[in-house]
């Protein structure tokens, strides 16, 4: 089961985004670039985070523009479920 840090970004401008990076202690990266209707969503459903610090993330990003959660666990299973989606997505875009 990895073992990170959460880190999430917000990107003002007309269309805001937030990018969420996952930084594993023991190395590996993942990221995704989501919608502010779906920041918490994304993170409670697609990655298993509990839904308190989801939101308290999001109220956090949202009012400082960065946050960072350490000592997150995911579990492998789910985070490359995420990371094929968001690359399917991703590919469908071009």
């Amino acid at each position: 089961m990895p073992v990170g840090t959460l880190d999430i970004l917000k990107f003002a401008g007309t269309s805001p985004s937030y990018q969420i990076m996952f930084e594993e202690n023991a190395g590996g990266t993942f990221v995704a670039r989501v919608e502010p209707d779906e920041l918490v969503d994304f993170m409670h459903h697609d990655m298993r985070i509990d839904l308190p610090k989801a939101v308290d993330a999001a109220r956090r990003v949202n009012h400082e523009g960065r946050t960072r959660i350490p000592d997150i666990f995911l579990e492998e299973n789910n985070l490359h479920a995420i990371m094929d989606y968001r690359e399917v997505e991703d590919m469908g875009e071009e």
